[in-house]
């Protein structure tokens, strides 16, 4: 019990924890969440019963529960990447415009551990939002067929999509001054990573894949690039885990990574060493000495 004692919580995720959870900002902020869930959730469910007046088997109606699950999902993933920049913009210009920055920096915390609480703490937030929301998405593991171990496994993609997104929203703040700056630029990073990423990839699937060598060696490292875009990591986990279909198999057959389950793997690992990048370079932001070689320059 000592040792369990002993164990240390990062500072920052206690304090900002603690902070919010003694206002009511979170609680109304949880009941507006979960009201855009119930409200997405009773469309669908009106949308079935309408369904159904076509089709009098009990049985088809069951099987359409399967819809709540995917459409619940990305109305949550939606959230995440509006609400994570929300978050986060203002963790570290917040302290700056406020003037508590430099007492912050003064702690005996390391500067990753200023960033990564920041993180975290916005990580936290949002997936107890998430956890509030099971109970909607359950009626497609009730009646729907769906097993339980893809709810788990979409948490833990929600998971790490939300410290991805937490991550370039600490380190747009540690880079802005501004808390509105940081905002866009979060935003701004999100449409490269998600929009611009698929760039690479149209202008290969122009050039062909029935051609040379090449048009073929451009096309896999394009596709490569998408393990970073967590678009097509849901896409095919959706795919995957709802209809059976091996979507990148499907698409990519001739792609080495033409599997999903491998996919999936590693798209998990490649952002999250993404996110890790963003955090040491906001954790190199604002480190004091830093600042003055730039001032200096």
């Amino acid at each position: 019990m000592e040792k369990i004692k002993e164990l240390k919580i990062n500072p920052i995720i206690k304090k900002d924890l603690r902070v919010s959870s003694r206002s009511m900002k979170l609680a109304w902020e949880l009941f507006g969440y979960v009201a855009i869930q119930a409200g997405i959730f009773l469309l669908v469910f009106s949308a079935l019963n309408s369904y159904r007046g076509y089709n009098s088997s009990a049985v088809e109606m069951y099987q359409q529960f399967v819809t709540f699950f995917p459409v619940l999902a990305v109305t949550q993933l939606i959230i995440i990447a509006l609400a994570i920049p929300i978050f986060t913009a203002s963790s570290i210009s917040g302290e700056r415009e406020r003037g508590t920055l430099d007492t912050l920096l003064t702690t005996t915390t390391s500067y990753f551990s200023i960033v990564f609480g920041k993180m975290m703490s916005a990580v936290i937030r949002i997936m107890i939002f998430i956890l509030a929301s099971i109970p909607l998405m359950a009626i497609s593991f009730m009646v729907g067929g769906i097993s339980w171990f893809v709810l788990i496994e979409f948490i833990f993609h929600a998971f790490v999509f939300a410290i991805l997104a937490g991550s370039i929203g600490v380190y747009c703040s540690a880079k802005c001054k501004k808390t509105i700056t940081s905002l866009l630029l979060s935003f701004g990073i999100y449409f490269l990573i998600g929009g611009a990423s698929f760039v690479p990839l149209i202008v290969a699937a122009i050039a062909g894949v029935s051609g040379p060598y090449g048009s073929m060696s451009s096309l896999k490292a394009a596709f490569m690039v998408q393990l970073i875009n967590p678009i097509i990591s849901f896409l095919a986990f959706f795919t995957k885990r709802l209809s059976s279909e091996d979507i990148i198999e499907d698409i990519f057959d001739t792609i080495f990574l033409g599997n999903t389950n491998v996919w999936l793997f590693l798209s998990v690992i490649v952002q999250l060493l993404l996110a890790l990048f963003f955090l040491k370079r906001a954790a190199k932001r604002i480190n004091p000495l830093n600042e003055k070689v730039v001032r200096i320059k």
